[in-house]
């Protein structure tokens, strides 16, 4: 299936003893605007600059990616949650509050 969102990089490698990387979602759609979410399969060891958020139509969004220090791991992932979104909203919580979504991209993490 192909979304109008792209994520660059869609796969992260990232020191185990912590680290920043910055990923970047791009929306290709001239004419709709996304919120989105991002989940993570470990909490315990990364933080995003922003769990959610607005792409704008053509528009992109850089997102940090923080590793903080724990033990290799090679099977994480965020998951990120993208819903339609008015170009009147403000919340980019809103649309996610059922738990729906209308697409998602995945981004692998490993840290060595």
């Amino acid at each position: 299936m192909t979304t109008p969102i792209a994520v660059d990089p869609d796969s992260v490698v990232v020191q185990a003893d912590g680290g920043t990387v910055p990923i970047v979602l791009e929306n290709a759609s001239p004419h709709n605007r996304y919120c989105y979410k991002v989940k993570s399969t470990n909490n315990e060891h990364y933080r995003v600059s922003s769990v959610y958020g607005f792409v704008e139509p053509l528009g992109s969004v850089k997102i940090d990616v923080n590793r903080l220090s724990g033990p290799p791991k090679s099977d994480d992932r965020l998951e990120i949650l993208f819903q339609p979104a008015e170009a009147s909203s403000t919340d980019p919580k809103g649309p996610f509050a059922n738990g729906a979504s209308e697409f998602k991209l995945d981004v692998r993490l490993c840290a060595e």
